[in-house]
């Protein structure tokens, strides 16, 4: 249902659609960062998929991996952040629908 609160339009049902097509999104990245996680973790012979060559070579895969693994949980909780605030949206507009 469509509704007008205070000259704004909005569908709740959409919203919530949205709401949860966020939390899908995130959820999606779950596996594959923990994929991502154990098969390219570096080890104390071989770091991912490429023989230690080097302590420098070692040091800088080590620092791409955390970064990589940090960005896509970040990216994953914000992308999920975002859905829980539209949800908080939905809730404040049907509540100004409602008054009472």
């Amino acid at each position: 249902m469509t509704r007008d609160v205070l000259g704004f339009t909005y569908s709740s049902g959409e919203m919530q659609g949205g709401v949860n097509g966020m939390a899908d999104a995130s959820g999606m990245l779950d596996s594959p960062t923990r994929d991502y996680e154990a098969d390219a973790a570096p080890t104390d012979t071989c770091f991912g998929l490429v023989p230690e060559g080097s302590e420098e070579l070692a040091r800088n895969y080590r620092a791409f991996f955390n970064n990589t693994i940090e960005w896509v949980r970040s990216y994953s909780d914000n992308v999920r952040g975002a859905g829980l605030m539209l949800g908080q949206v939905r809730v404040n507009y049907d509540a100004a629908d409602r008054p009472g």
